[in-house]
């Protein structure tokens, strides 16, 4: 059977992507190790770096002519660990939280946020925790799925802070997933910037 032309293209580029890529991680990103140890798996390269916004981006290196291309102010992924740290974040630190999208969304052209441990929207809705967990962490609220996902609605809006939301259900595939994420951004930052014929 042949091969389609454009799958082996795409092909040779995720190749090509994956060989010339340096995934930054910012250094305050914690508990991340399932990451890290996927992304060395995969025999994609890494380093911890201080980024201004945003949890992981990327450099994308031209070894043949000895430069870089540095994407870590323009495209960025923030990563949640669950519906937990995330609601925690928008009760206790909505502040900072905002801050941080506001100035993304007046810098970086793409904004991820990677919700690991949920699978979508439906899943974040019906959230619940447990009457213990209430009782250990002070919770008032037993649906902090539905106060997240309200949040998140209101602030990925074009007109607020624009950004995209990701779900990863099973953590083991979070790294797969911001690879595919930075790659078509590249992929796209590609085309674009092509010169024309």
């Amino acid at each position: 059977m042949p091969r389609v032309h454009g799958q082996a293209q795409m092909s040779d580029e995720k190749r090509d992507f994956m060989r010339n890529v340096m995934i930054l991680v910012d250094t305050r990103e914690q508990q991340n190790k399932h990451i890290t140890a996927a992304l060395e798996k995969m025999g994609v390269s890494w380093v911890q770096s201080k980024l201004d916004y945003g949890d992981y981006s990327f450099i994308m290196q031209d070894k043949k002519r000895g430069k870089a291309k540095d994407f870590s102010r323009s495209c960025v992924i923030e990563r949640k660990a669950n519906v937990g740290e995330l609601y925690g974040n928008v009760i206790s630190d909505r502040g900072r939280i905002e801050k941080e999208f506001d100035t993304v969304r007046h810098n970086a052209t793409q904004c991820t946020l990677l919700l690991e441990n949920c699978a979508s929207w439906d899943d974040l809705k019906s959230y619940e925790i447990s009457d213990s967990q209430m009782q250990a962490q002070a919770r008032k609220v037993k649906n902090i799925g539905a106060v997240v996902y309200a949040t998140l609605r209101a602030w990925q809006c074009g007109n607020r802070y624009g950004f995209h939301v990701e779900f990863v259900k099973d953590k083991s595939r979070s790294a797969a997933k911001i690879m595919e994420l930075l790659f078509w951004y590249w992929h796209n930052y590609k085309k674009q910037t092509a010169a024309r014929r």
